[in-house]
């Protein structure tokens, strides 16, 4: 019996290597994410709802993506939303745990024009995805989109679920209207400050809701990045075991409120509109307005003269909380 339950392990072990984690050396040099510039995107960005609850961490694929949104879901948890550029992004072998749908995520990756992929959500968000011409609607839990998924035995449901670019390929193939030509998408890009420009140390934290469940990023001159820390330490990918960094940490205030009588105490939050927000590139901070005017229209940043925010090469990070009290600059 004992060498019978040693063997289950083992093959347990070797599934979750297969499935979640694809072949990288966890001591191999994280590759840089690719930018999401504005006039080189061709194709619909795939934008996958990622799981940020506990049992969901560490999540897998985070580190690929151009772009990540970070914003609450319920009960204090948050949910992340990346974005992947086809055929400028790398190909990601892993992405996941996938997750439920928000409204206000559905309009995020409206202004995105992307294929939205997620496993169910709140009813709104469900009508809104399935009805908006601005995305495409990729639900794992429909019949038309539970093929590019997988869910893995070495994690409990509903944190099991996974998908990949190869996958995602595949989906945008079925569905079709896959090419886009918008060129309004993605943000300017601007090169990163020369080794002599960038200040010796930045540091920054912020929470949702509970100040002892922060986030921190320290910023490291070397590389021009910020790295993510969770609860203190650092957050990495499950896949690479490397630390996630980002070129550009915006954090945005964004208003929220629970939704009267929802039986699971969702919440709305106000993405439509403008509010104040942080820009963190190069070591330094920036005052900045975020600006959305419709559902359809892309997320801008601006800067204190009204001109628009360029970001740097790389990973945009944005997190959305509800009071800028919430954080922290050293």
């Amino acid at each position: 019996m004992q060498t019978f339950l040693f063997l289950r392990a083992v093959a347990a072990l070797i599934m979750l290597t297969a499935i979640v984690t694809p072949a990288a050396s966890a001591t191999a040099p994280p590759r840089a994410s690719a930018a999401f510039e504005r006039g080189t995107i061709t194709r619909r960005p795939y934008v996958v709802m990622i799981d940020n609850h506990p049992n969901a961490y560490p999540q897998t694929g985070l580190d690929k993506a151009a772009v990540v949104f970070e914003a609450l879901a319920e009960a204090g948890i948050t949910r992340f939303m990346a974005v992947y550029v086809p055929g400028v992004s790398p190909d990601v072998p892993s992405i996941g745990p996938v997750r439920s749908a928000r409204l206000y995520f559905v309009r995020w990756a409206m202004g995105m024009r992307g294929m939205y992929i997620h496993a169910g959500g709140a009813p709104d968000a469900l009508k809104r995805a399935s009805e908006a011409t601005e995305i495409i609607d990729v639900d794992a839990l429909a019949r038309s989109g539970g093929a590019y998924f997988t869910r893995v035995r070495t994690r409990k449901a509903p944190h099991n679920l996974y998908t990949s670019t190869a996958l995602l390929d595949r989906a945008a193939a079925r569905f079709g209207n896959a090419a886009i030509n918008d060129p309004e998408l993605g943000f300017l890009i601007k090169s990163g400050a020369p080794p002599d420009q960038r200040p010796a140390a930045q540091e920054l934290s912020y929470y949702f809701i509970y100040r002892q469940d922060s986030v921190g990023w320290t910023y490291d001159p070397a590389s021009n990045v910020y790295l993510r820390l969770r609860r203190g330490k650092p957050a990495i990918d499950a896949a690479t075991g490397q630390q996630l960094r980002a070129s550009n940490v915006v954090v945005i205030e964004v208003q929220e409120r629970p939704i009267p009588g929802d039986p699971k105490g969702r919440i709305q939050q106000d993405v439509i509109g403008s509010g104040p927000g942080v820009l963190f590139q190069d070591g330094v901070a920036r005052e900045i307005t975020w600006r959305k005017e419709s559902e359809a229209a892309p997320l801008r940043f601006y800067l204190a003269d009204s001109s628009e925010a360029a970001m740097s090469p790389g990973q945009v990070w944005i997190a959305a909380v509800p009071k800028l009290d919430n954080l922290t600059v050293r």
